[in-house]
């Protein structure tokens, strides 16, 4: 665990900025990605991938209507971030043209004008919230570490169960960035969390708001999918002893332990 008792962020930001840069595939052949086996879940796993991925500019949209911003290494980063993310997008979508899945040039705004309602108030209420807690930072950072890890988990899990190593190269490299993504977040919100207001104002909102990665942007029984096509593959690796204890790192994750239970029960018989 890094020591943050000084009241230092432990994660070079302006290493980070310097550094940044969309993800290179440039050495990759494409048109050989055709060749090797794709099956119908990695398609619908990509899919739902890209959407997200895509999404993140509308994702940036919100987080720029809060107090988030007023921090300039938050900011510094998800001028980054966003740019990134991006790319992500537009790579897996170039991927999964090369193996005759065409996504439409319209799909960005198509996924946005489905995004549910309570998406939206989520928004607008975090914008309130900022107005009166100087705390929500915290809350946001802490959300935006388990939505990486999600996403870093996820590919990891695409990396491993593909028979296709063009498919296997990418979904890897994006895990880097996602690594990355994580680490500021993750630190960040140490530093964030060390007032005990700003615990108990995390833990309230990642019990009561927290969606899986793409929830009130995807239908829930694409959501409901998802999890279960990451969580049966992670079954075999994962002692009962890590589904119930929980996570020492955020004020409170028991109910992010609940809803993995629950999705391994469901997907996992």
């Amino acid at each position: 665990m890094p020591d943050d008792s000084r009241g230092q962020l432990q994660f070079d930001v302006e290493r980070y900025v310097r550094l940044s840069k969309k993800v290179d595939i440039s050495d990759l052949d494409l048109s050989q990605a055709a060749r090797y086996p794709i099956s119908d879940e990695e398609v619908r796993a990509l899919t739902y991938m890209t959407d997200i991925e895509s999404h993140t500019i509308v994702y940036l949209r919100a987080i720029l209507n809060t107090c988030a911003v007023e921090d300039p290494q938050t900011t510094a980063f998800l001028s980054c971030w966003a740019y990134e993310e991006f790319f992500h997008g537009h790579t897996l979508r170039q991927f999964l043209n090369a193996v005759g899945v065409p996504i439409s040039a319209t799909r960005i705004a198509e996924v946005q004008k489905a995004t549910s309602f309570l998406e939206w108030l989520k928004e607008l209420g975090s914008s309130v919230l900022c107005r009166f807690s100087s705390h929500f930072h915290a809350a946001y950072l802490t959300y935006g570490a388990i939505s990486e890890l999600s996403t870093l988990e996820g590919y990891g899990v695409l990396a491993r169960k593909t028979q296709n190593p063009v498919l296997a190269e990418i979904v890897r490299r994006l895990a880097k960035d996602e690594r990355r993504h994580f680490s500021f977040y993750y630190n960040k919100a140490r530093l964030q969390l060390r007032s005990r207001n700003a615990q108990r104002l995390t833990s309230f909102i990642i019990r009561n708001f927290w969606l899986p990665v793409g929830g009130g942007v995807k239908p829930d029984s694409e959501v409901d999918w998802i999890l279960s096509f990451i969580l049966v593959i992670l079954k075999a690796s994962t002692s009962p002893a890590e589904s119930t204890q929980p996570s020492p790192s955020f004020p409170d994750s028991t109910g992010l332990i609940a809803c993995r239970a629950a999705a391994k029960k469901h997907c996992c018989k």
